[in-house]
């Protein structure tokens, strides 16, 4: 397999670069229509695609898992990678040769789906809908770690010299006084619809009075629960901060989510539900390929660098579309309740791995830097020098003496 282009390894360092990059484009799209397609699609359940559903998106994301793997090769950039020559992705011949790249990975995917409808039945198909429903948990899990392990590897690029971390009881008032402030829009356009809040009845009023002291509350807590992490003599505390509090507003974000899908709030449209998702999904898929690709380009996998992080992406993608559409078919519920609960999953992961993941912030980047770097002042140790073992024979052939 080829070990890929230096131009490979330098989209690896740009999260931004590797998404915006029109030779793998097509696949994203193709991500957001097949994901918003199927789910409608099993929720109404046309032409029997609830019990195909599940099917499809695993043999979706197993195809993406096949393409990530083969991406590096000369086979992979000639079968999924478009040569944009720098016109627009708006050009017709853009757009026919960004189609052409994705039918492989859509072959790929109907001949894994062709197996599971030859070798299984209507029973089994129904079994693997559970399975990928089962799977949900998993994936909200994984989406709290993968947040998480974004925001660390934004630490890791912002590092400094050894600074003190900003703790205290003004720090902490301001910091949950920010939080409330960035809160307060979405609670006033999710919670209450957009209207005056003076208008709203005493229970609506009630229910979102206690998020918020929900969050003030967590806030306190978390300040306590991550100082030790955040502090420490060789460490920069300033990123150490940012950090947390990075970490700590958007799992406010996802208690929000999760808030407003529970049945003592507002109903909520699932077209709007559905577009919130998209946007939260995509921010961990963002945050997983960066932090994927940065890892792979440091440890040298090429599987995992690049524009391969891109496909990885895709699959994780069609893991979790395919996961919450069958929970939700299987529930016999709406996609509110059933997210309600990846949310409150990610929320709690969030912050219960937080101190964890401050520690591997690791050292500031002028110790780390001075660590790594080879001491040439000191003369390297003189090993102990052995002479190789001789044999003696004797005159006698059954005796053998060894001498050092």
């Amino acid at each position: 397999m080829n070990n890929g282009t230096p131009e490979d390894l330098q989209k690896s360092e740009s999260a931004f670069y590797i998404f915006s990059d029109p030779s793998t484009f097509p696949h994203i799209v193709l991500l957001v229509i097949f994901s918003g397609s199927l789910y409608g699609a099993m929720s109404m359940d046309v032409l029997g695609s609830e019990s195909q559903g599940a099917a499809i998106f695993v043999s979706l994301s197993l195809s993406y898992m096949v393409a990530a793997l083969i991406r590096p090769s000369r086979l992979g950039r000639f079968l999924l990678t478009v040569e944009s020559n720098g016109e627009g992705i708006l050009k017709s011949k853009y757009l026919i040769k960004g189609l052409i790249k994705t039918l492989p990975v859509i072959a790929l995917a109907s001949l894994i789906w062709y197996f599971f409808n030859a070798s299984l039945d209507n029973e089994n198909l129904n079994d693997l809908k559970l399975i990928l429903a089962m799977m949900f948990i998993a994936m909200s899990l994984f989406q709290g770690l993968t947040l998480t392990t974004g925001w660390i590897e934004y630490g890791k690029k912002i590092r400094g010299p050894p600074r003190d971390s900003r703790t205290g009881l003004t720090l902490t008032i301001l910091r949950i006084v920010i939080s409330l402030l960035l809160l307060a829009p979405l609670v006033w356009w999710f919670g209450y619809g957009a209207v005056n809040p003076l208008n709203a009845n005493f229970s609506t009023n009630l229910v979102w009075l206690i998020f918020l002291i929900t969050v003030v509350f967590l806030g306190v807590l978390m300040e306590r629960y991550t100082k030790s992490s955040r502090e420490g003599a060789e460490v920069d505390g300033v990123a150490h901060d940012r950090v947390y509090f990075l970490i700590f507003i958007t799992s406010c974000w996802h208690l929000l989510s999760s808030w407003r899908r529970a049945p003592f709030t507002v109903d909520q449209s699932s077209v709007g539900l559905f577009f919130e998702e998209v946007i939260l999904m995509s921010i961990t898929i963002v945050l997983a390929v960066w932090s994927l690709s940065k890892k792979g380009h440091k440890r040298g996998w090429r599987i995992f660098q690049g524009q391969s992080a891109i496909f990885w992406g895709v699959c994780f993608g069609f893991a979790y579309c395919g996961s919450v559409s069958s929970l939700t078919v299987l529930s016999e519920g709406s996609l509110m309740t059933t997210t309600a609960i990846g949310h409150a999953i990610t929320a709690v992961v969030m912050l219960a791995i937080s101190p964890i993941a401050l520690s591997r912030l690791g050292l500031s980047e002028e110790l780390e830097e001075r660590f790594e770097a080879p001491d040439h002042s000191l003369p390297p140790e003189e090993e102990p020098h052995f002479q190789p073992a001789r044999v003696v024979e004797s005159g006698d052939d059954d005796i053998v003496e060894i001498v050092d």
